[in-house]
């Protein structure tokens, strides 16, 4: 967590430095610690993934669910990077888009999860 601070703080201080010389610098500036941070941020991902196929395994839930979640949990984290350097880059409304498109993905990739839900709730009912 330090590294990712000092990384982020670091650019931050750049930034400014030159965003008062050469503005289109600050946004290069942002963008390469925003691409080094995802870097960092993908090892972290490894131990949550692992986590769920040890779930996966003892708790014997259907390894598609698994799948639907670590892809609406990707579908999230590639977004808002999206989002996050549009809004800095001054495209609020591209960076709107990005969001609604990854709400829509997140519905669509979450339609299986909900067909199980509402099979288990009529089967309960049925009995």
């Amino acid at each position: 967590m330090l590294k990712v601070a000092m990384i982020g703080l670091g650019g931050v201080m750049l930034a400014l430095v030159f965003r008062q010389q050469k503005s289109e610098y600050a946004l290069y500036l942002s963008m390469a610690c925003a691409v080094m941070i995802i870097f960092f941020s993908v090892s972290r991902l490894a131990v949550v993934i692992e986590t769920f196929r040890r779930m996966e395994e003892n708790l014997h839930i259907d390894s598609a669910m698994i799948g639907i979640v670590i892809k609406m949990i990707g579908i999230t984290y590639v977004a808002e990077f999206a989002s996050g350097i549009s809004k800095d880059a001054g495209f609020t409304a591209l960076a709107n888009q990005i969001e609604m498109f990854a709400k829509l993905s997140v519905m669509a990739v979450s339609v299986p999860v909900l067909s199980v839900l509402v099979e288990t709730v009529e089967g309960l009912f049925a009995s």
